[in-house]
């Protein structure tokens, strides 16, 4: 019941379920001083620690975000297009195939909360369209992102398998917490970047569970955990995936911005530039992303 009332916040209504389950997260560790004292009474769990009680609500938040997720990642999953697996590998398994191998590894790998984290930003940019968005302009434009794409990755790809491929690019960021290692990987760094030697051993762990999909599209979700700084052979379609996770983490689409300030994505671009390094953004891809966000009052 506790839990329910929290997600029925209207301020949460916008949202995704993740980031709803995110919000709640922060909100529990924050007010964890104010909380604990009261959970611990007989209506909730009398004589229970602050640790204990946190389990026990973690849980039902994780069983109640459920509820909407794993519809949502099912509506995402079956419009999104598959054709780019065969143009990637002709003697690949059919995209159906390769659509249900990634919905049953979902569904494992999002049992953790690690997991679930890294796929908060992924499952915003999808919902909200971020990767039409963007990628339509840099098919237009023909610029840098569009180059690093198709001569520098050589992607023989049209534009619309390119973003699908993108999207499950997204959809399989949380590959990085497949190992039994991946909590020690990810704390490497506040960003969430991990060491280019681990992201190798995370496509190597994860080529059985996905063994249908293209090495390529495996190798592409591990490195858009990857700093562009440590790698500067990250595919491009990584590095996309990664500025558009983290834009979309925090991104709340009703939100507007006042008068005489910013967009909010060209904000955001603006402070990503600055901070490119520490995120391991590709800095000339979030400049080409600043002014199609200033082009297009994003």
């Amino acid at each position: 019941m506790f839990v329910s009332r929290l997600l029925a916040n209207p301020a949460l209504g916008p949202l995704t379920p993740l980031q709803r389950e995110e919000q709640i997260i922060q909100f529990l560790h924050v007010n964890a001083a104010a909380l604990a004292p009261t959970l611990s009474t007989p209506g909730f769990f009398p004589g229970a620690s602050w640790s204990q009680s946190l389990s026990l609500l973690l849980a039902a938040l994780v069983e109640e975000v459920d509820v909407a997720l794993m519809p949502r990642l099912d509506e995402i999953l079956d419009r999104m297009q598959f054709g780019f697996v065969a143009l990637l590998r002709p003697q690949a398994a059919g995209g159906e195939r390769v659509r249900s191998q990634i919905r049953e590894y979902l569904r494992a790998v999002l049992r953790r909360m690690d997991a679930r984290r890294v796929m908060t930003g992924p499952l915003a940019a999808i919902s909200y369209g971020f990767v039409d968005r963007y990628c339509d302009q840099m098919w237009a434009r023909k610029g840098y992102s569009h180059f690093e794409l198709t001569k520098v990755q050589r992607l023989r790809l049209g534009r619309d398998e390119v973003k699908a491929m993108i999207e499950a690019t997204l959809l399989l960021k949380p590959i990085v917490c497949s190992g039994s290692s991946a909590t020690a990987g990810l704390a490497e760094h506040a960003s969430g970047v991990v060491q280019a030697q681990y992201a190798e051993r995370v496509v190597a762990a994860a080529r059985e569970a996905l063994s249908l999909a293209p090495d390529e599209l495996i190798r592409s979700a591990a490195n858009a955990s990857v700093s562009f700084q440590e790698n500067r052979y990250i595919e491009a379609t990584a590095r996309i995936a990664a500025i558009l996770s983290w834009r979309c983490r925090s991104y709340q689409p009703n939100m507007r911005a006042d008068r005489g300030a910013d967009s909010p994505d060209k904000s955001w671009l603006s402070v990503a530039r600055r901070n490119h390094r520490f995120y391991g953004f590709d800095v000339k891809m979030i400049d080409e992303l600043y002014s199609i966000a200033a082009e297009n009052g994003w």
